[in-house]
């Protein structure tokens, strides 16, 4: 597993906050100054969820907002894929990535790589908004009457840390 250096300068602002939170919340939980269940209830929060396996097994899942992405998005997901899980991902139903089997120290690390090509967790689970779809073609269709695109982008900002 490689570990890749992203100075803090090259993130967004917002995704840097939460990665913070994230890291200060994991080293109380692995202190035992963060209960379990506000621990628990955190990560999910976060996109991070706990697997049956044990042993720290971790699903992330990772946004996709309006079923877009980047190549440079596209090359980051197959990177961690490769170095933090079994090789693949899964695309869900909510057109999200998630991928299994992620170490929970390795999370924060995670995050900060996604975060580098403008992508998050974030809200990505539990009781909230959890993604914006759209089509992929949207843009791009030759028979589309509307480019959706500037308005899926709006209402993913809206709900983005507004569930």
């Amino acid at each position: 597993m490689t570990t890749l250096s992203i100075p803090d300068s090259d993130l967004d602002p917002d995704l840097l906050a939460d990665i913070t939170t994230f890291e200060d919340m994991l080293a109380g939980y692995r202190a035992g100054d963060v209960d379990e269940d506000i621990f628990r209830v955190f990560r999910l929060s976060n996109g991070v969820y706990g697997q049956r396996q044990g042993n720290d097994n971790q699903m992330i899942r990772v946004k996709v907002p309006y079923g877009s992405l980047t190549p440079e998005q596209l090359e980051m997901l197959g990177d961690l894929v490769e170095s933090h899980s079994r090789g693949f991902g899964h695309i869900t139903t909510r057109q999200n990535i998630q991928f299994h089997f992620v170490q929970l120290d390795a999370v924060p690390e995670v995050l900060r790589r996604l975060a580098s090509v403008g992508l998050t967790t974030r809200e990505a689970c539990g009781d909230v908004v959890r993604n914006v779809q759209g089509c992929h073609l949207a843009g791009a269709c030759p028979v589309e009457i509307l480019d959706i695109t500037q308005w899926a982008e709006a209402a993913y900002r809206l709900f983005l840390r507004n569930p």
